[in-house]
């Protein structure tokens, strides 16, 4: 049998050996602040994210992504 290794990003940023300890301590409160965001997004109506420059549909992309998606 033959094998292939596949590289594949990590999933999370302090899966990598170069992140600090600092970052990794930070990491609650960006997903946190994230999260938040994202639902206020979900609660616009389409002339509020209008104002804000974006569409319905770039608004529910961004809705749908989990927390710890940048």
């Amino acid at each position: 049998m033959i094998r292939t290794q596949t590289r594949h990003a990590p999933a999370l940023p302090f899966a990598t050996p170069a992140v600090s300890w600092s970052r990794l301590a930070e990491l609650p409160a960006v997903w946190r602040r994230r999260a938040l965001t994202r639902r206020d997004l979900s609660r616009m109506d389409r002339h509020m994210l209008s104002d804000i420059g974006l569409t319905e549909g770039q608004a529910l992309d961004e809705v749908a992504k989990p927390f710890w998606r940048e």
